[in-house]
């Protein structure tokens, strides 16, 4: 009979252990729990109970009953406070008029550990414990949160936030983001000694799309988001090489138009070409011939005969003396004319060329227009050009026809007194 007894008060014992949790709960804000010992002192309330309470017990308050904190103790409720048990500040721990001087710390204990201060307002209301703010809060730390990490929760870098310790962590990614490092195989961070300052590369959006601040050899054109190994062979980072060649050895060999090996280019390929392209490539030819007129847009070959680029001349017999030797209206070789093309000619045409006549003026009266062949029979050419070189005359008529002009003499400078060149 006695294990039986024992049997039945563990049993009780029990239901009541799991009844009780289950009581409290139901226990309203202005009811009375016995459990937590004797109620707050009534000697200034009015005498008549039943304003309060109900019936014979002291435990259950009237379900109308209403008390206007403010206006008979002077302090406002507010948010939890106002949903609070009475009892949870006014009870026999007395002191409550200290307890309020020092704040939330006279109620609350701080679950902080001293590491946060003492200004519970700056993350708390009175509504609920959930901080706010936390984002704006967390900006006046060393660690801003941005991207990924203003959406993390906090137990991920606080391991002790659940029961609110936030303090002392370091900053640095690689203490919380040492898993991602290891999986940093393209390239390998770990055996380059990228450990540390990811930020260099990475921002907090995510891990993907880093950025290398590539000064060294700005990456434009083509060479704008390449892989990094097409350069950086074997996963070899330092001291790679910069130089155009280094990289395009094969452009260079492999160019037949011209061949840049046969014809001895240096392999500075950025004097003609840019990293937009190895097409379009741009030399500089007015360092040695102007290109203009006709000459602009011709193909290298038209100069550069099979190949060969070095020592090309540059005067205009040297590529047009067919086009001397063939011209006939005058016939330049038989007229002994100089090749010194430009005199007449320019760059845009053969075609109109102009002489400067000066020596004999012939831009007026019957002189213009005339023919190069009207003057100069058979393209001979007179070392002295007078007017009587054409105009011959009987030198006795002549001299009886002005025998009385006066000043008259047979030259052509007298011949100007009366008959102005170009009109006769």
């Amino acid at each position: 009979m006695g294990k039986n007894r024992r049997n039945i008060l563990k049993r009780l014992m029990l239901a009541f252990l799991v009844w009780l949790p289950i009581a409290c709960v139901f226990i309203g804000p202005q009811e009375w729990n016995q459990e937590r010992g004797p109620v707050v002192p009534h000697d200034s309330f009015p005498g008549d109970c039943s304003l309060c309470h109900v019936g014979n017990g002291w435990d259950k308050i009237r379900s109308d009953f209403r008390f206007d904190h403010l206006k008979e103790t002077g302090v406002e409720l507010k948010g939890a406070h106002k949903r609070a048990e009475c009892l949870l500040c006014h009870n026999d721990r007395g002191g409550l008029k200290a307890a309020m001087q020092r704040g939330c710390q006279g109620c609350h204990a701080d679950p902080h550990a001293a590491q946060l201060g003492q200004d519970c307002q700056s993350c708390h209301n009175e509504n609920s414990w959930v901080p706010r703010e936390q984002i704006s809060k967390h900006a006046r730390t060393r660690f801003p949160l941005a991207g990924v990490h203003a959406v993390a929760a906090c137990q991920r870098c606080h391991p002790g936030a659940h029961v609110g310790r936030f303090g002392g962590l370091d900053p640095s990614c690689e203490v919380c983001h040492s898993k991602e490092l290891v999986r940093a195989t393209d390239p390998d961070h770990n055996s380059q000694g990228w450990t540390k300052d990811c930020q260099r590369c990475h921002i907090p959006t995510a891990w993907a799309d880093a950025r290398f601040n590539h000064d060294s050899y700005p990456l434009v054109g083509e060479h704008r988001n390449k892989a990094c190994s097409l350069c950086h062979k074997n996963n070899v980072y330092a001291g790679t090489p910069n130089q155009c060649v280094d990289c395009h050895l094969a452009n260079y060999q492999g160019t037949s138009n011209p061949n840049h090996t046969t014809a001895g280019f240096g392999t500075d390929c950025e004097r003609c070409h840019s990293p937009y392209g190895w097409s379009g490539a741009n030399f500089d030819h007015d360092q040695f011939f102007v290109l203009r007129g006709s000459h602009k847009g011709l193909d290298c070959s038209k100069c550069h005969k099979n190949g060969v680029y070095k020592g090309t001349p540059t005067d205009c017999a040297s590529c047009h003396i067919n086009d001397y030797n063939n011209t006939t209206n005058p016939g330049h070789k038989a007229a002994g004319f100089p090749t010194t093309c430009e005199t007449c000619h320019n760059e845009t045409s053969w075609q109109g060329a102009t002489f400067d006549h000066t020596a004999f003026p012939i831009d007026s009266g019957k002189h213009k227009g005339l023919s190069c062949s009207d003057c100069h029979p058979n393209l001979a050419q007179p070392k002295t050009f007078t007017c009587l070189s054409c105009h011959e005359h009987n030198k006795t008529k002549m001299d009886d026809k002005h025998k009385d002009v006066s000043g008259y003499s047979w030259t052509s400078s007298a011949c100007y007194s009366c008959h102005p060149k170009g009109k006769g």
